[in-house]
């Protein structure tokens, strides 16, 4: 398989671990090449017409099974449809995919997702999405055709697995938390609505630990605020505390996560998260982390950690950190979505998912009718 992929970045070291991904599929025979253009930096420098001729030019030229617009949710970016169009009545034409990885809204509320995101999942033959329930349902009115959940991850090049010694890890805070402050001056906005609830969040958790709280991020007035992190640098904050609380969903779809979920795992530090509907079909409660229905309970659950054996605590905290970096990483991802293809293209272009990354206690038949939206849903 020979694939074009279009990667949502100024250059590819932004996101080194679906560039890495491809190398090692390629190392292990899955694929047999690829082409990695970050078009953000290729528009910057050419223009969007330019890219989009571009693309058709490479297909036109070269044989491409799959070409991949990832994360394709730019605001004011042109339309795709001449390009993906034109791709599709190539001799032998490739396969077209694309993703979203944000929690856009999945109701009349903005922010909503952008037009030209619309129009390439309507137009694509695949969607691929962190987000399904209302928000495929969503997709699909808007002529999306086949949308298919695939979880956010965590990049293998810039973040491991942890381990960390409860007895001999120098602990600063008792709780961490790393996000920003957020705001929105429009009521009808989800992210007002969303940003209050996390306002709400931090005030109790700095009213409950005071300076035993490391609050990480821009915009916080507290004497707890340790102002922002690079990107690069989240887990090293998140081992900073003895428990990591998690920003609240902006999204209540079903299976609805940011990629911070997972680097909070990965870094060996008991989670505590608001729960999404189904996501605990993905982490398990209470071992990869424990999920609150409300900030009431999440605080109450953070005192029941502090109250458990720490050194099993602990233990625990290191199996979960390790399953994120075997099974939820960018290459996995990656490996996900080429195997959906090959399927996809093999079956008459109808959709036949293998599901590798939902609890082993699942039952996949009874799930598939929420993690797969659309045309020959199954």
């Amino acid at each position: 398989m020979n694939i074009l992929f279009l990667s949502q970045g100024k250059k590819v070291s932004d996101h080194p671990g679906w560039h890495d991904a491809l190398l090692k599929l390629k190392n292990e025979g899955e694929i047999s090449n690829f082409i990695n253009i970050p078009y953000l930096g290729f528009v910057e420098e050419n223009g969007w017409n330019a890219f989009y001729q571009r693309v058709i030019e490479l297909c036109e030229n070269e044989k491409f099974d799959l070409v991949y617009f990832h994360f394709f949710h730019k605001k004011d970016t042109p339309s795709p449809r001449h390009c993906i169009q034109t791709l599709k009545k190539i001799q032998n034409r490739p396969i077209v995919i694309t993703s979203s990885g944000d929690g856009f809204s999945d109701s009349w509320m903005h922010p909503d997702y952008p037009k030209n995101f619309k129009e390439a999942s309507r137009l694509a033959d695949i969607t691929f999405s962190t987000q399904m329930g209302k928000a495929a349902d969503k997709m699909i009115k808007w002529g999306a055709k086949r949308i298919v959940y695939t979880p956010n991850s965590i990049c293998q090049v810039r973040f491991k697995a942890s381990e960390i010694n409860p007895n001999t890890h120098n602990f600063d805070f008792d709780v961490v938390f790393v996000g920003s402050k957020n705001s929105s001056k429009n009521p009808f906005s989800r992210n007002f609505w969303a940003a209050r609830k996390r306002d709400k969040l931090v005030k109790a958790l700095y009213n409950k630990y005071e300076n035993r709280f490391g609050l990480f991020g821009n915009g916080w007035n507290y004497s707890a605020s340790q102002g922002p992190i690079p990107f690069n640098d989240q887990q090293e904050a998140f081992k900073r505390g003895r428990v990591v609380v998690g920003g609240n969903p902006y999204s209540y779809s079903d299976y609805y996560s940011s990629n911070r979920i997972f680097f909070e795992i990965s870094s060996g530090i008991p989670t505590v998260e608001l729960a999404v509907p189904r996501l605990n079909n993905v982490l398990r409660d209470k071992h990869h982390i424990y999920f609150a229905k409300d900030i009431e309970q999440l605080i109450k659950k953070i005192e029941d950690i502090f109250h458990l054996e720490s050194v099993n605590v602990y233990k625990k905290a290191a199996i979960a950190a390790k399953d994120i970096e075997n099974n939820h990483t960018q290459y996995h991802r990656m490996k996900f979505k080429i195997d959906t293809v090959k399927k996809f293209k093999l079956n008459n272009y109808e959709l036949d998912v293998d599901f590798p990354f939902f609890l082993p206690e699942i039952d996949l038949e009874k799930e598939m009718k929420y993690a797969i939206k659309g045309k020959n849903q199954v």
